[in-house]
């Protein structure tokens, strides 16, 4: 029977693209059928009923053939690619604009010599501009479309679904990610200018790399937690 399996995918994706990832989506799904296949008859069902039932809960393979083509189906569409592409380099603009206004008024305190005031004027003046990139970077976290699942529950809507959530939550890191540097960065000037104890204020790094791992551990485990 698991031989008839493996013949049952070898037709169903035999017009799938000549690719790397046709031939791994396809050793994914049958691998998957096949285990399937042996917990039902280690459940007591006979073999032909397994297999009957394994091949019936596939689906329609062929909605996931353009994701293993060149584009990806589970990615934004080229349009949105490219709008997502810009609000991310305008958002490091006004970030390197933001270090550039407190590094100014930081000059400007010294040759003033108030140092206090002008400096906390120009951390006024970058958190301010750091909040449109900000909002810029999560909204370019969210412009994935909302996936609609089928009443029907079979193995290829569950790998739609598995993709779709894979890609929302890289999003979604990399925006905290970007947060918790950018911050990191502010935190780290302010208080290095504020002391001018710079053989010290660079542990604030370490602190944000400790950070990230905890934030990388959070979404692993609530990985982990959708798949139990």
């Amino acid at each position: 029977m698991k031989e008839k399996i493996r013949q049952h995918f070898n037709e169903l994706f035999a017009d799938a693209p000549r690719t790397r990832k046709a031939l791994d989506l396809k050793q994914e799904m049958m691998q998957s059928a096949i285990d399937k296949y042996d917990d039902m008859v280690a459940d007591g069902h006979s073999g032909e009923d397994a297999f009957q039932s394994v091949i019936a809960s596939i689906g329609d393979v062929t909605e996931l053939f353009p994701e293993v083509e060149e584009k990806n189906l589970f990615m934004l569409s080229e349009q949105d690619r490219k709008k997502k592409a810009m609000l991310t380099a305008v958002s490091a603009g006004l970030y390197i604009l933001a270090a550039a206004v407190f590094f100014f008024f930081g000059m400007i305190s010294e040759i003033a010599g108030v140092p206090y005031e002008l400096t906390g004027l120009g951390l006024v003046f970058a958190l301010v501009v750091c909040i449109p990139p900000t909002v810029m970077l999560v909204y370019a976290a969210n412009m994935y479309p909302d996936y609609s699942k089928k009443s029907e529950s079979d193995i290829v809507e569950l790998l739609k679904e598995i993709r779709y959530n894979s890609n929302k939550e890289k999003a979604a890191r990399k925006t905290i990610n970007s947060l918790i540097w950018t911050i990191t960065l502010v935190l780290y000037f302010l208080i290095s200018f504020e002391t001018y104890d710079w053989y010290i204020t660079w542990v604030i790094f370490l602190i944000a790399a400790c950070v990230q791992q905890i934030v990388k551990l959070i979404f692993e485990l609530r990985s982990e937690e959708k798949h139990l």
